[in-house]
């Protein structure tokens, strides 16, 4: 009689080995992951005050999250099941307003190159929502804890 609990992640399940400074987010299980390398400086610390973990993890987080709404990732409904869940004007809306990130990232020049908007356009969305999501959060624990 085996009495060994099963592990609580199978490790054949593993994305990502847990030393990896990275996180991910996948759309066929609707799931966000982050290995324990990234659960450490710059990015947390226990004893950070909030806001720089709201600056930090927050935005990770909140990066993730958002790419489930970005191009790939709403072509996936909430159980992982490839669907159109979104509404033809939803999905006019997302295009419209991505173009215009597109045109915003394109005009930005690095070391002489110009960025392509094009290529950039899914972890733009993603920073630029982890980011609003944080600070968004931290205005509201502020409001709270005043």
């Amino acid at each position: 009689m085996d009495l060994t609990l099963p592990p609580f992640y199978p490790v054949h399940r593993w994305d990502m080995a847990p030393h990896i400074v990275n996180a991910f987010y996948n759309p066929r299980e609707n799931h966000i992951y982050f290995p324990a390398g990234i659960l450490q400086k710059p990015f947390y610390d226990a004893y950070y005050p909030l806001a720089l973990n709201y600056g930090g993890i927050g935005v990770v987080v909140g990066h993730e999250i958002v790419h489930a709404f970005d191009r790939q990732g709403s072509k996936y409904d909430a159980k992982g099941n490839l669907r159109q869940w979104w509404s033809e004007s939803t999905r006019a809306d997302f295009e419209r307003n991505s173009e215009c990130m597109v045109h915003q990232y394109g005009n930005y020049t690095v070391q002489g190159k110009n960025v392509d908007g094009h290529l950039t356009l899914s972890e733009n969305i993603a920073d630029n929502g982890g980011i609003k999501a944080a600070y968004r959060l931290e205005k509201v624990t502020k409001r709270r804890t005043q």
